[in-house]
């Protein structure tokens, strides 16, 4: 499990620093098939669960989101650079001062080896989708922050020793992938009636 850990903490590093918007979104589609797998490892009860859990969790992260985001930068042919407020240095900085913050913290909790970790990641995305959404110029970067910071919650709870429970989780996703489709049309919209998807043009509009 530790292995699959530090993949999702790599995997979200790359999606947090990269200034191509294609290769975030497939590194986000290959954390949903990691995401997928936490299931499996973390069972503790009937079988048929996890299955369940596990494969929901791939279709909707590691396919329905993807594919939405893709057709939404296919379709409003948004440019391959996803933009940011900050320099690319400043960026790094700023993501490795959060993910020795995440250490920190999850040390000063009490938690060891593979608990402090997976919780130390997932704080990690937590922190990085929350600085995606507010220092990215493209609303479809800003929704890609969104599932990272929805990812390092569900690797979080996976690590704090919290049962999966099927219900609530299958809840989860829907919430979030009609979130992210409604995210879809409000981009498609933006679009259509501005004709660009910077979100600092938006914010100068006027009544």
């Amino acid at each position: 499990m530790n292995t699959i850990t530090i993949l999702l903490l790599l995997l979200g590093l790359h999606i947090a620093v990269t200034e191509r918007i294609r290769p975030a979104i497939r590194s986000l589609a290959a954390q949903g098939i990691l995401l997928g797998l936490l299931p499996f490892l973390a069972a503790s009860g009937p079988a048929w669960r996890a299955a369940g859990l596990g494969l929901a969790t791939v279709a909707v992260k590691s396919v329905a989101i993807p594919f939405i985001l893709t057709r939404a930068v296919n379709r409003l042919e948004i440019g391959q650079e996803s933009e940011s407020l900050l320099s690319t240095k400043t960026l790094i900085l700023l993501i490795g001062a959060l993910t020795l913050a995440a250490f920190v913290a999850c040390a000063r909790f009490g938690l060891s080896g593979q608990d402090r970790l997976g919780a130390a990641a997932g704080l990690t995305l937590l922190f990085s989708g929350l600085l995606m959404m507010t220092t990215r110029v493209k609303a479809v970067s800003q929704v890609i922050g969104f599932v990272v910071l929805e990812n390092g919650i569900f690797l979080f709870g996976a690590a704090s020793g919290s049962e999966f429970t099927l219900p609530i989780e299958l809840g989860i996703f829907l919430d979030l992938f009609v979130a992210v489709f409604l995210m879809g049309i409000l981009m498609f919209k933006i679009q259509r009636t501005f004709t660009h998807m910077d979100v600092r043009k938006i914010h100068t509009l006027k009544d």
